[in-house]
């Protein structure tokens, strides 16, 4: 990988290094989806999935990240799904002065980095989206599309609140999940 885990590790715990990778980033086309399965009060969970060009996350694991967080941005802002393939001055720009509104979509409060096996994340999502009355048929569309997927545990705002992200071949999935109140 050209882009490391440690690199990554670094990206989403400080907000200049996300914004360091976040101003450079080559806009690339994604297919994306987003999930808010946030029924039940205090559980929540929400689903994101990414299908990259073929062979990107192979090499380029921070900026498909990177490349992520400004698609939920937009998402959950409801805006454009590309507001954010503007120059890369004017990205600067709106990073800098937009700090505060950014800063939770880019940076955990608690970095974890922990490497979960598939089957871990599958429970997480399991237990949050049959608390929100999810189908078990519509978790299993993203069980099964990333069966035995790589994961890993990012962190969250606090010790409750869970950010995972698992790849498999050219699909990311970020699964935000916990109690939030």
């Amino acid at each position: 990988m050209k882009q490391s885990l440690n690199l990554l590790k670094r990206v989403v715990s400080n907000y200049n290094e996300f914004c360091h990778f976040a101003e450079r980033l080559e806009w690339i086309d994604i297919k994306e989806e987003h999930e808010n399965w946030f029924r039940t009060y205090p559980l929540g969970i929400f689903i994101d999935t990414f299908e990259f060009p073929k062979g990107y996350l192979k090499n380029n694991i921070v900026s498909a990240y990177v490349r992520a967080i400004f698609s939920s941005i937009a998402f959950f802002e409801e805006w454009d799904k590309n507001f954010w393939n503007i120059p890369q001055l004017e990205r600067k720009e709106i990073l800098t002065k937009g700090q505060a509104l950014y800063l939770p979509y880019a940076v955990v409060k608690e970095l974890r980095f922990i490497k979960r096996d598939w089957k871990y994340i599958v429970k997480e999502i399991e237990y949050f989206s049959s608390r929100n009355k999810i189908s078990a048929l519509k978790q299993k569309k993203y069980i099964d599309k990333f069966e035995n997927a790589k994961a890993i545990e990012i962190g969250g705002s606090y010790s409750d609140d869970f950010i995972y992200m698992a790849i498999k071949k050219n699909l990311m999935l970020i699964v935000s999940c916990g109690v939030w109140d």
